[in-house]
């Protein structure tokens, strides 16, 4: 359990969007720890990954010619959109 002290120009922030949006201030701040510590998580993961990142890219065009650009030979795409 953790109790908070919020400044009161927090708090009627807290209040405002906690009423705009239809939800507690418990809900919100609890919503909006969870955000935080998500993207915490998540760009801990992309440091990593830019970490072990060596460098080596490879060029669209070579991409496409061992790949093709995924249309047909009439230009019409191999995949229908969805």
């Amino acid at each position: 359990m953790i109790r908070l002290d919020l400044p009161r120009d927090l708090e009627k922030l807290l209040d405002r969007f906690a009423k705009d949006l239809g939800v507690s201030k418990e809900e919100f701040a609890l919503q909006a720890i969870r955000e935080r510590i998500e993207d915490l998580g998540d760009l801990a993961v992309a440091e990593a990954a830019l970490a072990a990142d060596d460098g080596e890219r490879i060029p669209l065009a070579d991409i496409i010619a061992e790949f093709g650009d995924g249309s047909d030979e009439d230009g019409n795409p191999l995949h229908a959109a969805e």
